[in-house]
């Protein structure tokens, strides 16, 4: 309680709702088009330090990041190790959509460079079923015994059922080709989804666009608050993730993110037409030009 962990700004709902389960406190980072700026990092590190509290890890997804869906480059990868070894911060690479990359392979793994200071975290979830709930963690030696201890208090009675199916799976058959016509399917949905977006939304919107995974991060302008706006879009049978569920600190009201892995493009098509028409609508509300 009371160390603090550096994350992305925005970062995994999920994550950040553990952290706050054992009462860490988060700091956000600043992310930009290609993920996790080094220098930002730098300076939440001074910040942090020079107010005297520990910084325990920084937690980053590297890959397509839920919910940016930004690719960290190669060489941003080498800087942020470079920082953390410095500084002495261990980093979590958590990496659910490494894998289903649309048009050439993720960079390699950061903990491909530096076994010792990164903890590396995989799962099938997006990559086999999410229903399975089976993941994996490659941990530096000198943390291992922790990293049982915290599982097992976390996760109690893990299922041995469903890691002999995936070990069966894994072993009779062609996964990877399953993969890659997962992926292939996404890549369809994330061009419709582009396509919608710029066909149908104000041009004061901008968005990002993935290179792989399953999301789309929406920024709107700052009087366009995207929680109130959520009643609205049920209305018009459009569902989407406000951004505040991303930040630990209340930010991100003005943006919202966006899964194109499941919908057919047509109903994406539909469904992005549908929010335009809820943002537009704000927007001439409040007198915003568009």
């Amino acid at each position: 309680p009371g160390d603090v962990v550096l994350v992305e700004a925005p970062s995994y709902v999920g994550a950040l709702g553990t952290f706050k389960q054992y009462e860490s406190q988060v700091v956000h980072v600043e992310m930009d088009k290609d993920g996790l700026i080094p220098n930002a990092l730098r300076n939440a590190i001074k910040v942090t330090k020079a107010a005297g509290k520990q910084i325990k890890f920084l937690y980053l997804i590297p890959n397509y990041q839920n919910p940016a869906g930004v690719l960290l480059p190669a060489d941003r990868r080498g800087e942020i190790l470079d920082i953390c070894r410095d500084e002495k911060i261990f980093i979590v690479e958590d990496n659910p959509y490494g894998l289903l990359g649309f048009d050439k392979p993720s960079p390699n793994a950061m903990r491909a460079s530096d076994s010792e200071n990164v903890i590396y975290l995989g799962t099938f979830s997006k990559t086999i079923a999410p229903g399975l709930r089976v993941g994996w963690a490659l941990v530096p030696q000198s943390l291992k015994e922790k990293m049982v201890i915290a599982s097992e208090s976390s996760i109690l009675c893990p299922s041995n059922f469903t890691q002999l199916v995936i070990s069966s799976y894994l072993a009779n058959q062609p996964w990877r080709d399953q993969i890659a016509s997962f992926a292939k399917l996404y890549k369809e949905r994330r061009d419709a989804a582009l396509s919608a977006l710029d066909k149908y939304f104000p041009n004061n919107v901008t968005w990002t666009k993935p290179e792989g995974g399953f999301y789309i991060w929406i920024t709107l302008p700052p009087e366009i608050d995207a929680n109130a706006l959520v009643p609205k879009a049920i209305a018009a049978k459009v569902a989407y993730v406000p951004g505040t569920a991303f930040f630990a600190d209340g930010l991100g009201s003005w943006s919202l993110r966006i899964s194109y892995c499941y919908p057919t493009a047509e109903r994406i098509t539909e469904g992005i037409k549908s929010l335009a028409g809820v943002i537009k609508a704000e927007m001439e509300n409040r007198q915003i030009t568009y």
